[in-house]
């Protein structure tokens, strides 16, 4: 069987992904960034798969990706999903509103969905205000 390795990494390539292992925002990016340094350092796929306990179709994968686009390509792609309910402007006029009445949450409901014209049920403002 062949062997496959990533082309050798220069210098400047080593410390992005070295930076992208050790303060990655996401769980995903450290752990492409772990598999093509360690490619680089000579380990095989079968090794790979066996250190970070992943397929070994997805470590084939993380490594063209590093090929065709760099650390862009380890970086994960926006998905779709559901708006959420409330933006930016809305949890900081919730945090005005319970600083005004921080014991009344029916009533800060209330005023809430009066001011914005947003019908949200009582979980979303409590998920809301938890958040923050």
């Amino acid at each position: 069987m062949a062997r496959r390795f990533v082309a050798p990494l220069t210098e400047s390539e080593q410390q992005t992904l070295s930076s992208a292992y050790h303060h990655g925002e996401k769980r995903a990016l450290r752990r492409r960034a772990h598999a093509v340094l360690l490619s680089g350092q000579g380990h095989t796929i079968a090794q790979i798969c066996e250190i970070l306990q992943v397929r070994r179709d997805a470590v084939s994968r993380w490594l063209k990706q590093w090929e065709v686009a760099g650390l862009d390509g380890l970086i994960d792609k926006p998905r779709s999903g559901r708006t959420p309910a409330l933006d930016d402007d809305d949890h900081h006029r919730l945090q005005e509103l319970v600083a005004e009445q921080p014991h009344q949450l029916r009533s800060l409901h209330a005023r809430f969905q009066e001011e914005t014209g947003k019908n949200i049920s009582m979980v979303t403002l409590r998920r809301a205000l938890k958040k923050k």
